[in-house]
């Protein structure tokens, strides 16, 4: 919706629900679009909002998949924050305690090239 593609689409013959990572204030969330794709008198796909009856079910079945979906892709992302945090942390924690142990590493070095003369 903002010029990247949709995060995934779920297709039921002419149907679709596309689902979009949005970011707001509170962080990124999740919205999704339910699309009818046609041709037009050139031939060219477009797509409407506008469903008829008989594609109903099948619009409410395409929305239950999405809810599906978007929990899932919002697991994912959670995943790979935690992942990511994760990360920082342990390279955080090796650079402080690097920094603790700089004295003791030096010592240690230049006791080591005095001993190799």
């Amino acid at each position: 919706m903002n010029g990247e593609p949709p995060a995934s689409v779920i297709r039921d013959g002419d149907l679709k629900a596309s689902i979009w990572e949005n970011e707001g204030r509170n962080g990124t969330y999740f919205t999704t679009t339910f699309a009818k794709t046609y041709r037009d008198s050139n031939d060219k796909p477009r797509d409407t909002s506008v469903f008829n009856n008989s594609d109903l079910l099948r619009v409410s079945e395409l929305a239950r998949q999405a809810y599906g979906k978007t929990n899932e892709l919002r697991q994912e992302m959670l995943n790979t924050q935690r992942q990511d945090h994760s990360i920082k942390d342990i390279t955080q924690e090796a650079a402080e305690w690097e920094k603790q142990h700089s004295n003791s590493l030096s010592n240690v070095h230049a006791q080591d090239n005095t001993t190799d003369v």
